[in-house]
This record gives structure tokens, C-alpha cells and sequence, in this order.
């Protein structure tokens, strides 16, 4: 009989459960991260309000990175053999987790429209610009050697 083409079967062994922390380990760096998270999300609005620009992309990268942390844990709490215990044993700390990403989601949420009201005034001021220089080039001359000048407004009025 020719096995080559057929698919087998491994058996997979026991899950290893030496590498698994206690449950309330998890909760523990969940909280850290939170907290960490949250003086990140402070920052970013301090640089934002400040107008410091340069300082927005380490802090969205460490956002970033808190946020995948954050990710990881949670599923390893959702594979831990000891995962009911969250709803009976954990409930506290499961209220005071959801209390501090809910603080977090909303701090993160007044950020993202001080962003945008940081682009609406960079936007009108941009349009702003270009009305004045569309002003001003409309009363450009050039002189015989082609150099742009800027002369008043034209007061001659020629009808075609």
C-alpha cells in the first residue's frame, strides 16, 4: 500500500502546563500595562497640546507596543486552564481592568479629536497662506532680468 500520499495523524502531546503562570500574574501585568498605557495616552495629549510634534512618533510607537502586549496577555488569560475563575475568584480585578481600558479608550478618544482639530487649524491656516500668496501674485511683475516683484494692488481698470 503506497502511504505516501496519505495524510497521518500525530498524536500531540499534553499540553505543558509548567510554562503557565498563575491567573493572577496575568492580572497583575494586565494592570501594569494598563498603567503604563495610561501615562502614555497622558503624554501623547501633553505633547499634542504643546504643539511637540517630534515627541508624537515614540509615544505612538510605545502605544503601539503596550497595546500588542496588552493583546497577548489578554489571550493567554482566555487559554488558562483556570479561566472560570475570572467570573467567580478574579471579579474584582476583572471590574478593575475593564474600568482602566475603558479610561484608557476615552483618553485615547480625546486625543484622537485633538488631532483632529489640530489638522482642521493646520488646514485653514494652510488656506490661509495660499490666499495670501494668491493675492500677492496676482500683482506680480517680473523685471528685465526675471526676478519676481510684488507691486501694489493694479489700479488701472481696462474693459475689454
Amino acid at each position: 500500500m503506497n502511504t505516501e500520499n496519505q495524510f497521518v495523524f500525530k498524536k500531540v502531546s499534553e499540553v505543558n502546563t509548567a510554562n503557565i503562570r498563575p491567573i493572577a500574574d496575568y492580572l497583575n501585568d494586565q494592570k501594569a500595562i494598563l498603567d503604563k498605557l495610561l501615562k502614555i495616552i497622558n503624554d501623547e495629549f501633553d505633547a499634542l497640546r504643546d504643539r511637540q510634534i517630534d515627541s508624537l512618533k515614540p509615544l505612538a510607537e510605545e502605544k503601539s507596543h503596550l497595546m500588542v502586549k496588552l493583546q497577548s496577555n489578554d489571550q493567554c488569560l482566555k487559554l488558562h486552564p483556570d479561566v472560570a475563575l475570572l467570573k467567580t475568584d478574579y471579579k474584582d480585578d476583572v471590574a478593575e481592568i475593564k474600568r482602566m481600558m475603558k479610561n484608557c479608550h476615552f483618553r485615547n478618544e480625546v486625543n484622537g479629536k485633538l488631532i483632529k482639530l489640530c489638522m482642521q487649524a493646520t488646514n485653514k491656516l494652510q488656506a490661509l497662506f495660499v490666499n495670501v500668496r494668491d493675492g500677492i501674485t496676482r500683482n506680480m511683475t517680473y523685471n528685465n532680468k526675471g526676478n519676481a516683484m510684488a507691486s501694489g494692488p493694479s489700479r488701472l481698470s481696462v474693459v475689454a
